[in-house]
């Protein structure tokens, strides 16, 4: 039997649109051009609108702007700060000054918010926090902002009279500079700048912006074409006794039927001016059928591929993501078998072939990891110390320590050695990183600091030393937290470094106690870190146990971390010590209390962290 070729997607949806096309485009050619229209119109308005908002605000700006130059025009003058020794001289001045400029007014506020001269001389002495409108200028004095603009208010002694005001921080914090002018002067000076804000502003290629005063006198327009014309020349009326906010007209200005915008700033109009013959010349080819024509197409295009997509591409393709999601959960035996189509005939192949390829490889890697984990955990275990005792003709103390990696290769280690014949020096440490970075890391934090410690230093001294030499070529940015003692085998005295790692407990008459002694910084962690030595007095019998924070951090399936409190509460044995066992005496059996109290914790759940303990006793010199 011949087998059945596969329909390609692209055939068929080629096919159906070329169809679909023909269609939209005999039902689009008869729909008309009002939808455009509307748009042309709207667009025409925004722009309007767009232009006549940046003009009024611009207005408003630059007055504001000239009274901020004002400003500092006198700082530059010599009011630069509060504090003028002569102030009873200045502020005479100033009077005089506003008795011969009576529509400007300054003064000179303090970091107190007081009045301390003034060009009013009712104003000096006056707290500026008593009066409402004075009091908004107090966001000077607290830093939030260097200049403020308050708009049009009455003066406090004339309720007939307004002013705007404006103020500027000192910059040495001593104050702030304030002027004043009147409601006549600054409508004066937003006449100035209302007088050149349309100049040379074009809306489109015709469209134009008029400025009027309150006399209805144009007195800007673009390239002062209508300057000193009234505006009742022009065709557009305006009533004085209305509120223009923005407001929208279709009429006729200088003869052109227009679309007109009309904002009122203060006493001066703002009037954008756009040709209706503009507006839709651009538009007027387009209108009897592309717009609609447009819509009616893709709205077409848009169902039919919708249609088309779902019966089939989208029904497959769930098939295959649910086959693929039973993939990445972990189930590599799942078979795609989706044959619709050509082309779903050929991904389904290709992601069986892939994942069967996948299978292989994951193999391949699990067995390289494996195996270069054992032979890393083979190594890692051939550099910690596993004999114990480890010093047996050593009579004066017992000594065990043990690590359980979380994985085959951890980060934590421990070390101990003899310095001379009567100093026992002992590390508990924990590497940032774990598996085969932690452990290469690891194996060089071992080896500096125990040369470094075989050389003679102090605790303090070798984790200086060590700190710096880890920290060069430390591009991983990895860590060491360590714990280190020295303990005098004749007195018992322990001298003590600390980088960052978990304090010890210390077991004495059955009671256990954490070594409260201050940490330093991490190890690798800073160049400049300076270790600071304590020490630790240890009397007959007491016993000494060092951890990782794998032992307190221990967590169990509830999220419960097994922490140090359970720890403590753990090696308080009272007079119920543990058996010795062999020559290791009393230092194993705690070490395995605690390593069966943590797994009875955790009841199964999986280890998160290296955990690594450390015990010693002393048994004192005799």
């Amino acid at each position: 039997m011949k087998k059945r070729s596969k329909r390609r997607i692209a055939v068929i949806m080629t096919v159906w649109l070329v169809v679909i096309v023909l269609v939209a485009c005999g039902i689009s050619a008869a729909l008309t051009y009002f939808t455009l229209n509307r748009r042309s119109e709207e667009q025409s308005m925004s722009l309007l609108k767009q232009n006549v908002e940046d003009v009024s605000i611009d207005v408003g700006q630059m007055a504001d702007a000239s009274l901020m130059y004002y400003i500092d025009t006198w700082i530059e003058s010599g009011f630069s700060t509060c504090d003028i020794e002569d102030r009873e001289t200045i502020t005479k001045d100033l009077i005089q000054y506003g008795k011969e400029e009576p529509t400007i007014e300054i003064n000179v506020i303090d970091k107190n918010g007081i009045i301390v001269m003034s060009s009013v001389s009712e104003y000096v002495g006056i707290d500026i926090s008593s009066k409402e409108q004075a009091a908004e200028f107090k966001c000077l004095l607290d830093g939030s902002t260097e200049e403020f603009v308050l708009p049009l208010v009455q003066t406090l002694y004339d309720e007939n009279r307004k002013m705007k005001y404006a103020g500027k921080r000192f910059e040495d914090g001593s104050g702030f500079l304030q002027v004043g002018i009147t409601e006549e002067t600054y409508f004066d000076e937003i006449n100035v700048q209302a007088k050149y804000s349309s100049t040379n502003r074009r809306i489109g290629e015709k469209g134009y912006l008029l400025v009027c005063d309150d006399e209805l006198k144009i007195i800007n327009s673009f390239h002062n074409e209508h300057d000193n014309q009234m505006l009742s020349e022009s065709g557009l009326e305006i009533d004085k006794d209305k509120e223009y906010s923005l407001t929208q007209e279709k009429t006729k200005v200088f003869g052109t039927s227009s679309y007109v915008i009309i904002n009122q700033v203060s006493n001066f109009y703002i009037i954008g001016v756009f040709p209706v013959k503009e507006a839709i010349a651009s538009t007027r080819t387009m209108m009897s059928a592309s717009l609609i024509l447009e819509f009616v197409v893709f709205s077409i295009l848009f169902i039919s591929l919708f249609v088309l997509i779902r019966i089939l591409i989208v029904k497959n393709l769930k098939k295959v993501n649910n086959s693929l999601a039973e993939i990445t959960q972990g189930n590599l035996d799942v078979k795609i078998d989706v044959r619709e189509t050509y082309e779903f005939n050929l991904l389904s192949d290709d992601i069986n072939a892939t994942v069967d390829k996948l299978k292989d490889y994951i193999a391949d890697a699990e067995a390289r990891i494996d195996a270069d984990l054992a032979v890393a955990k083979a190594i890692q275990c051939s550099v910690l110390p596993t004999i114990f005792p480890p010093f047996p003709e050593y009579k004066q103390f017992e000594l065990f320590a043990t690590m359980s990696p979380a994985k085959q290769v951890g980060g934590d280690f421990y070390d101990f050695y003899m310095l001379g014949n009567d100093t026992l020096g002992f590390l508990i440490a924990d590497v940032s990183g774990k598996s085969i970075p932690g452990a290469m890391f690891m194996m060089t934090a071992k080896t500096v600091i125990k040369s470094l410690a075989e050389s003679g230093l102090s605790p303090a001294e070798v984790f200086n030393a060590a700190n710096k030499k880890l920290c060069e070529g430390n591009d991983a940015q990895m860590f060491v937290t360590a714990w280190m003692g020295y303990l005098d085998l004749n007195t018992g005295e322990v001298h003590i470094a600390n980088a960052g790692h978990n304090p010890p407990m210390l077991i004495r008459d059955g009671k256990a106690k954490k070594v409260a002694v201050r940490p330093n910084f991490v190890l690798a962690g800073m160049t400049r870190t300076v270790y600071k030595e304590h020490t630790l007095q240890m009397q007959k019998g007491d016993v000494l146990y060092l951890y990782t924070d794998g032992v307190t951090e221990a967590m169990n399936t509830n999220f419960e971390l097994y922490g140090e409190t359970r720890l403590e509460n753990l090696l308080s044995f009272g007079e119920n010590y543990p058996e010795p066992s062999g020559e290791n005496g009393i230092t194993q059996p705690v070490c395995s209390i605690v390593a069966k109290d943590i797994a009875k914790f955790t009841a199964g759940a999986e280890q998160s962290d290296d955990i690594t303990m450390v015990c010693i006793r002393y048994l004192g010199s005799d």
